[in-house]
């Protein structure tokens, strides 16, 4: 059996391949997509070739995020039909190595050969395409669970691409105050309507518009309570703030200091974009404040269950482009390099069947 996949080739560049679509094992799943996500982000790294080792891959196939119908089961699996709606994420599929493109593949091709494990049952009423970004909405749940984001949190969310999107809007449901910031007015507008928190101009005074807000400097926080000793009050004077939780979703590691400046004691900063080159910050006053740093790194499916079940219809604003799979070699490094500020979330449509050669 034959089909088809979008490569990323070399440095820049992408094409359509043909694959060979490997024999079932017994416990493996055959999978037709219909959509597939894009991770602007990290594809943007991945073609472009900053994202670490990834020069050494080329050519292969990468993607995340695989919406498709199930169209034929190994003998030993269960719980799965022909005609199932499902996702898959990481697993991507196994490939035939005689196609020069590795064992293991991702998610940008026209089938996937899975292992029964790594295959999420859809509900009969999902929505294909939230179920499809649901893997962005997967990576930012990660980093605000892990951040301790809670009740009464104050955080400050900073890029309001798609990652940046669904941290603000899990932190919201999570009972937090939200502010969220980003240079792009359509973003800032989405976000109101989506995740229906405040929004900033990252030129704006950011402290002092928080303050403004009527939350002021942040009360005490910490494991031990209000310091009953004055020197303890004195030091822990010099170093308030006005968040709990910073959450940069913009991969642009310029804005840490001024985080560590807005963060409260004990405060969390979450680096939920890909930092190409090692990082530098501010030790020192990270320390003073006995801040946590966060990396959450990828998504586990348990966690794609959750935030399937969370997701608003809202979420569906923030698809900007749907894109045909014929046209993805031209289409996807448009987007990815020259993108329209209002596109967070993309998709690939693979439904038209196989693109002309």
């Amino acid at each position: 059996m034959r089909g088809t996949a979008i490569a990323f080739t070399g440095v820049n560049r992408i094409e359509i391949v043909d694959i060979s679509i490997p024999a079932l094992h017994p416990d493996e799943v055959l999978i037709e997509t219909e959509l597939t996500a894009v991770s602007q982000g990290t594809d943007r790294a991945m073609v472009a070739g900053t994202y670490r080792g990834v020069q050494e891959r080329y050519p292969f196939i990468y993607g995340y995020s695989r919406v498709g119908r199930v169209v034929d089961v190994g003998p030993a699996v269960q719980g799965l039909a022909a005609g199932d709606r499902v996702f898959v994420g990481m697993a991507g599929t196994r490939l035939d190595p005689a196609d020069g493109l590795g064992e293991q593949g991702g998610t940008y091709t026209s089938h996937g050969v899975v292992h029964q494990t790594d295959v999420v049952r859809l509900p009969a009423a999902a929505d294909p395409t939230t179920a499809a970004i649901g893997p962005l909405g997967a990576i930012a749940y990660q980093g605000v669970v892990t951040s301790s984001v809670h009740p009464n949190s104050r955080v400050l969310v900073a890029g309001l691409g798609a990652i940046g999107q669904f941290s603000a809007l899990w932190s919201r449901l999570r009972g937090a105050e939200v502010w969220a910031m980003d240079p792009v007015a359509a973003r800032r507008e989405l976000a109101t309507h989506v995740s229906k928190v405040k929004v900033l101009d990252p030129g704006d005074d950011i402290a002092r518009r928080i303050e403004e807000s009527a939350w002021g400097t942040r009360p005490w926080r910490g494991r031990n309570g209000p310091p009953q000793a004055r020197y303890e009050q004195r030091r822990w004077a010099g170093a308030a703030g006005v968040v709990d939780v910073v959450i940069d979703a913009t991969g642009r590691p310029d804005a840490f200091d001024a985080y560590i400046g807005l963060l409260a004691r004990e405060g969390c900063l979450c680096l939920q974009g890909y930092y190409a080159k090692p990082l530098t910050l501010d030790f020192h006053a990270a320390h003073l404040k006995r801040l946590t740093i966060r990396c959450p790194g990828g998504l586990d499916q348990v966690d794609y269950e959750t935030v399937l079940r969370l997701m608003p219809p809202e979420a569906a604003r923030l698809v900007g482009q749907v894109i045909p799979v014929a046209e993805a070699p031209t289409a996807l490094p448009d987007l990815l390099f020259r993108a329209p500020s209002h596109v967070v979330c993309a998709l690939i449509d693979w439904r038209a069947g196989r693109p002309s050669r």
